[in-house]
């Protein structure tokens, strides 16, 4: 099914793995021009421009600044053009922004096309640079309207500036022969609210369909309330398993959305053991993890065998020593 006019993929128009070299193009791909210099975020994004050298993935994940960079602009472009969302990346303007949602679109000199996808399962999408036999722009078609829909959503102006083009298509999966190829299919990662804007509760439906395997085994299905557990999405990403009833008279369990990206009161506060909202096959899930606290939380279980293994190792040694201790000790008695 075609959106919104997308251009589909496009094998000839998907170029193989190049190197970037970001000193012979003059890209700066982490200074936002959005953000003051003497905000954080700008201190804190321009240390990633430092790179002198030709940019490669394996310097990417060299760098986990840069490469958490790379991955929340895979998570943008993912989404395809003209779609509402919530979450914001932290290199954006925060503040009364994060209260609505706020809608993605592309600069005039940027198309979407649609990668390769699982059959039946999620599509997703990636950007590219326009060319002269593209159609023209269906929504932002000039930069001065781009620059009205930055400052309205509180986004950087140079947002999916050709520098950030060349750093997402680097980190796009491919296969033996460099072209595009499918996504992950299992597991996926739920869209958190953006900084500070409070947590929701997960569909117990999307632990075994969705979340990865160290979640399959929460109990929310005890027959005793009180052991009842949940997973709960905390507005920085993380995953944390939680009992249910703490979560009962929490103030975000008697608020809903209103439809615009924030909150109102439920009136009147009814005691009810079904108040606390379950959300889930709405949110939008993303092959990536959304933040860095988000990818933590979701690394699998790992158990310490240090300590037994030095005592199997230290058993083994007696075990082969014995016999010689043995001799020895013979030998001392025969002398």
């Amino acid at each position: 099914m075609d959106y919104h006019d997308t251009p589909p993929y496009s094998g000839s128009s998907t170029p193989k793995p190049a190197i970037l070299n970001l000193r012979a193009t003059g890209l700066n791909l982490a200074t936002p021009a959005g953000l003051s210099p003497a905000s954080e975020a700008y201190s804190q994004q321009s240390r990633t421009s430092n790179i002198s050298t030709s940019l490669t993935q394996a310097a990417v994940d060299a760098d986990p600044q840069l490469k958490r960079f790379q991955q929340d602009l895979l998570i943008l472009t993912s989404i395809n053009e003209n779609e509402t969302i919530h979450w914001r990346p932290w290199w954006f303007e925060q503040g009364r922004f994060s209260e609505r949602f706020w809608t993605l679109q592309n600069p005039p000199n940027v198309v979407t096309e649609r990668i390769p996808g699982v059959y039946r399962g999620r599509q997703y999408y990636a950007r590219r640079m326009r060319q002269e036999d593209d159609p023209p722009p269906l929504y932002v078609k000039t930069w001065d309207h781009w620059r009205r829909y930055c400052d309205m959503y509180g986004i950087p102006h140079d947002f999916l500036c050709e520098g950030q083009i060349e750093l997402m298509r680097l980190g796009l999966p491919r296969d033996q022969q460099g072209d595009i190829c499918a996504t992950l299919s299992h597991p996926l990662y739920p869209e958190p609210q953006p900084p500070g804007r409070g947590r929701y509760i997960l569909d117990p439906k999307t632990y075994v369909t969705h979340l990865p395997r160290k979640f399959h085994s929460v109990n929310h299905s005890a027959s005793d309330p009180s052991d009842v557990e949940v997973v709960v999405i905390h507005s920085d990403g993380a995953l944390k398993v939680e009992l249910r009833e703490n979560l009962f008279m929490h103030p975000s369990q008697w608020t809903h959305f209103d439809g615009y990206g924030g909150y109102r009161l439920d009136e009147p506060q009814i005691v009810d053991e079904r108040a606390p909202k379950e959300q889930g096959p709405g949110r939008r899930w993303s092959y990536l993890p959304w933040t860095k606290e988000q990818e933590e939380s979701c690394e699998p279980f790992k158990l310490d065998l240090r300590p037994l293994a030095k005592r199997k190792s230290a058993e083994a040694a007696d075990t082969m020593l014995g016999p010689r201790k043995k001799e020895r000790a013979g030998e001392g008695i025969d002398e």
